[in-house]
């Protein structure tokens, strides 16, 4: 090997060796950013400011017990026996579609609407009545349960139409109290300080 050709050898194997320092660094700085941001109480306490809103009926009438929906601040169960079906909308000729559109109909008692109208399927019903805070959360962050979605996910489903609906329920409906703006960014807290769930007890 002449004096050339070891030159070539030692420029590249210093090259490499730069690129593995610098993406090292990279990802340790990377980590030590997700560390910072991580923070259990901070998280923990951002979802307790979400429990208000998924208890309110707006949220609770498609994410009760049972195999159908409920209607109203009563949570009665719904009228024409709509059943969650094998997707989560309807049964047979009753799906949740012939009713609501995506969008609220203008009137008192006209059926409400928003983008995929309709329950969580029958494989993760998402049930979350009876729960406490803790299981609550604990269930929106299992894969296993929430459809086989990531927290990301989960953050981009709550800031969906269907969702935000709750605030925006049509004619003679009582919109979930408090700020959209404030729900929104106690979702993004919980998420971006790790997705803690609050403490059992």
């Amino acid at each position: 090997m002449n004096r050339f050709t070891q030159s070539g050898v030692l420029l590249s194997v210093f090259a490499a060796f730069l690129f593995l320092a610098s993406r090292a660094g990279v990802e340790a700085k990377s980590a030590n950013q997700h560390s910072a941001n991580h923070d259990d109480a901070v998280a923990a306490a951002a979802f307790k400011e979400l429990v208000s809103v998924l208890r309110n009926p707006r949220c609770m009438n498609c994410h009760s017990t049972g195999d159908y929906p409920r209607q109203g601040d009563d949570m009665h169960r719904h009228i024409m026996d709509v059943r969650r079906g094998p997707d989560g909308h309807g049964l047979n000729a009753v799906k949740c579609s012939t009713c609501h559109q995506d969008h609220n109909l203008p009137g008192i008692h006209m059926p409400p609407g928003a983008p995929d109208w309709g329950l969580p399927p029958p494989s993760t019903p998402m049930i979350w009545e009876g729960r406490s805070d803790h299981q609550l959360c604990e269930l929106l962050k299992d894969p296993q349960q929430n459809g086989h979605r990531s927290i990301t996910q989960i953050v981009e489903h709550m800031h969906t139409p269907l969702v935000l609906w709750a605030w925006h329920p049509g004619d003679g409906r009582k919109p979930v109290s408090g700020s959209e703006t404030l729900f929104l960014s106690a979702v993004d807290r919980w998420a971006a300080r790790g997705a803690a769930c609050p403490s059992e007890k």
